[in-house]
Parts: structure tokens; C-alpha cells; sequence
């Protein structure tokens, strides 16, 4: 399994509201994920959009992944920005630098598009959790058209089992 690089974003020190610009630069410029996490718990990661694919293609599968829970935090009357997703309306895709914020036709993931390209993606961290265990899973039980053959052919050549 590969290693996995991860920049932490605890949200006590992070700005508010939060500076997606900053994130999304950072994502688009390492290829890292940032996970965005309350009081050391993982609340939504941002994805390179090219990782999400990667996921998405390994996870090709007739069952849904989990959506996030709807949450908010109250403060002062007001509604604080934790980095949590929850369902969302149809609205104008906002601004954040040369970033564009789109919510997606879930209402749940935002995708960050800059120049007409989707750069990151910002998903629920179990969300996030689900898809890597189900790509890993799929990965692994898959064996590409030549391999199978070759290990078609050495299962040939082995003795049957009480012979050996």
C-alpha cells in the first residue's frame, strides 16, 4: 500500500472562515490531501481531483459510498465554518482567488476549479476513509488480461494435489 502524504489543517488555528484559496493552492501545488480536523478528528479532506479519480475508478461499484452527516456549529448566533460538509443548496459557485467553489449535483461534495479545470475536491473524511478501503480491496483482487493468463498457465502446470 502506498503512503500516504497528508497536510493537517486543525481548524482552532485555521482562519475564519476558512481560507480555501490558501488549501486548495496548497493541494494544487503538492498533489497532497489537506485534511481539515476539529480537536484532532478528521472532519473533510481536500483531494487532488486526479486522486479522486484514481478512487472512483477502483471503487466502480453498484452501492453507493456513505454521505456525510448534516452538522453545523453554533456560535453567537451565527453559523461557524468548521470545514464539515453538509447538504447544500443550489446556489452561484463562490469565489476564493483564482479558485471557483462549485457544490456538486449531490449537494454534499465541492469541487475547486481553476481556469476551467477541477483542481480539488473536497469530500467528508469518511467518505474519503470508505473510498480508499473499497479501491484498496478492488486493487488487489484485480489482475490484468496477461497476468491472468500467466498465472492461468502455472496453475496448469502444477500436479494435481495428491500427487505432490
Amino acid at each position: 500500500m502506498e503512503d500516504v502524504v497528508k497536510i493537517v489543517v486543525e481548524r482552532r488555528y485555521a482562519s475564519d472562515p476558512i481560507d480555501y484559496e490558501r488549501l486548495v493552492s496548497l493541494v494544487e501545488s503538492t498533489g497532497e490531501r489537506v485534511v481539515l480536523t476539529e480537536q484532532g478528528v478528521p472532519v473533510s479532506v481536500l483531494l487532488p481531483a486526479g486522486k479522486l479519480a484514481e478512487l472512483e475508478h477502483w471503487v466502480r461499484a453498484p452501492f453507493p459510498s456513505p454521505g456525510p452527516e448534516a452538522q453545523s456549529e453554533e456560535t453567537d448566533g451565527g453559523v461557524r465554518d468548521v470545514g464539515r460538509l453538509r447538504v447544500e443548496a443550489l446556489a452561484e459557485p463562490e469565489e476564493y482567488g483564482p479558485y471557483t467553489r462549485y457544490v456538486r449535483a449531490d449537494g454534499r461534495r465541492v469541487s475547486f476549479g481553476r481556469g476551467g479545470a477541477i483542481v480539488a475536491v473536497q469530500l467528508d473524511a469518511d467518505e474519503v476513509a470508505w473510498l480508499e478501503d473499497m479501491a484498496m480491496h478492488a486493487r488487489q483482487g484485480y489482475m490484468s488480461p496477461a497476468q491472468a493468463a500467466a498465472f492461468e498457465e502455472f496453475l496448469a502446470r502444477q500436479p494435481p494435489v495428491g500427487e505432490q
